[in-house]
């Protein structure tokens, strides 16, 4: 796990790279540890907690388009070198259980928070260049919300 600083994203998180294990001393709000297993396998995301002021730390998703290479950005943090330009592309995104209004399925998702100040400018270019899933994974019907991706049913 490394720190990136409040100049680069906003706020300073916590930043976990792809298939390192979470951990934390103090109890993380919306952090799920079944779920983190899936979010740390995949390759264009990478798992977060951020602290605002006083409040208990929260777990939240940084998620880029399919076929980004992060390997290098997490070299980059662990060394303490990232800058904004390496998170360009990503949005923050927080794990949710949603119900599609169509079929009624109970799934969990990742939906994109363009109201979180971390990675908030540009905040306009980054949610319309964004890919967001577009049908439900049960039934196929198109969706509304800002969902960046579905957590597979466990």
């Amino acid at each position: 796990m490394a720190i990136v600083g409040a100049d680069v994203v906003g706020h300073e998180v916590d930043y976990w790279p792809a298939e390192v294990p979470f951990e934390s001393d103090v109890e993380v709000r919306k952090y799920v540890p079944n779920e983190d297993l899936y979010w740390a396998s995949q390759g264009n995301i990478r798992r977060v907690v951020v602290k605002y002021f006083h409040l208990p730390p929260i777990y939240y998703l940084m998620h880029w388009n399919r076929g980004v290479e992060l390997a290098g950005l997490d070299a980059k943090v662990a060394a303490g070198r990232a800058c904004k330009e390496d998170f360009s592309g990503a949005i923050l995104a927080e794990v949710v259980g949603y119900i599609c209004r169509f079929c009624d399925a109970r799934l969990r998702a990742a939906l994109a928070d363009g109201g979180n100040p971390i990675l908030s400018d540009d905040m306009s270019v980054r949610m319309s260049t964004h890919e967001f899933v577009e049908k439900c994974p049960v039934c196929h019907h198109q969706i509304m919300r800002n969902v960046v991706e579905f957590l597979p049913r466990l």
